[in-house]
């Protein structure tokens, strides 16, 4: 239930750090209570699947009050709430780019979650997906999502990117670049594992949320000579 204010009991908590601090003492009391209320909120689906236990379905005013203790409160609560067995696999940071929240918490949810970046959602999307659905730009979080990402599978950037359909200006061309000062060229022209296909043909089929033609022209810019060989063998 809401307040007159129109805040969840989560929000009001949160928000009350400072005074509630004072009153208790203790810190850790108020993260406590905090994971508490973000489980019950988790167990009775306040919010759907993307509202984290009504974490991230409060009024503008209620969320800046949570962003200012996110890191003294919010995220040691969450620490506790994914320990469960049963949260292990919250969509938090699928959930965090729906919610539109500020591109500094999209990057402390990475670097305190980083297998959240392996963890898909009720519709089968990763971060990565839902980045691209939502449009999210490089230096709003989504390089700290694909380098996590990409780190914890073990796999090629450049491949990753071109095959969830990154946008050429959303990061796309980040990736290729740094991948040509990091002097892979070599995994630019080499075929996907699993796939068998070149990083250019990976842009053009493009993940769920389609293709971009400016990474695909850009990729078979950059190593024109695969694709008059592929044309070649035909």
């Amino acid at each position: 239930q809401k307040n007159t204010s129109n805040e969840t009991p989560l929000c009001t908590v949160i928000s009350d750090f400072p005074r509630f601090y004072r009153e208790e003492k203790t810190k850790a009391a108020r993260v406590r209570n905090t994971s508490v209320l973000i489980e019950r909120g988790i167990t009775f689906q306040v919010g759907g699947e993307f509202g984290i236990g009504g974490l991230f379905t409060s009024k503008l005013e209620g969320k800046q009050s949570v962003y200012k203790v996110w890191d003294e409160v919010v995220i040691p609560a969450l620490e506790q709430v994914i320990e469960l067995p049963r949260n292990r696999d919250l969509p938090i940071l699928q959930a965090a780019i729906i919610n539109e929240v500020p591109p500094c918490i999209i990057k402390k949810l990475v670097l305190n979650f980083p297998e959240s970046t392996n963890t898909a959602d009720s519709l089968g999307r990763l971060p990565i997906d839902v980045g691209v659905e939502h449009r999210l730009f490089w230096e709003d979080g989504m390089k700290e999502i694909v380098e996590a990402f990409t780190s914890d599978e073990e796999v090629s950037m450049i491949d990753e990117c071109a095959r969830h359909g990154l946008q050429w200006e959303r990061g796309m061309k980040n990736a290729l670049e740094r991948g040509l000062v990091d002097n892979v060229e070599r995994s630019i022209e080499s075929l996907h594992e699993s796939t068998g296909l070149y990083p250019f043909m990976l842009a053009a089929i493009g993940g769920k949320y389609k293709y971009d033609l400016g990474s695909v022209f850009h990729l078979i810019k950059t190593t024109p000579s695969l694709v008059k060989q592929y044309d070649s063998k035909q």
